[in-house]
């Protein structure tokens, strides 16, 4: 995998998904930040034949249709492409259920930027 792979990053906090969309850009990584599962989903079935995603950021609890929703969604039709789950409450109980869906690891907020860089990297190479 290269280093421009794709990430996108599903979080409803602009201010935080920016923060991390800056991180991982100045990473060498491409970024797409998204502030609702419906727009990401929409988003990967338009691109994803162009500029497919090797990467899922997603937060667990998104507008309108939560982050296990979007992860259920993105196990049926993306199931090769890794997804981190992420969440400020950060509760043990979140985390085993996140994993038991599908998703390959769980970030707690706040995201520190070395934890961030350390799980990509994983997920990617």
């Amino acid at each position: 995998m290269s280093k421009s792979a794709r990430i996108m990053i599903v979080e409803d906090d602009r201010c935080i998904g920016e923060s991390m969309q800056d991180r991982l850009q100045s990473l060498g990584y491409d970024t797409v930040l998204m502030t609702d599962g419906y727009s990401a989903l929409a988003t990967m079935a338009l691109e994803h034949h162009r500029s497919p995603v090797q990467l899922v950021l997603l937060d667990l609890r998104l507008p309108g249709m939560d982050g296990m929703l979007v992860l259920g969604e993105l196990r049926k039709i993306y199931p090769e492409i890794p997804v981190i789950m992420m969440s400020a409450t950060a509760e043990r109980a979140d985390s085993l259920e996140a994993i038991k869906a599908g998703a390959q690891d769980f970030l707690a907020k706040p995201i520190d930027p070395r934890m961030l860089e350390e799980k990509c990297r994983k997920m990617l190479y």
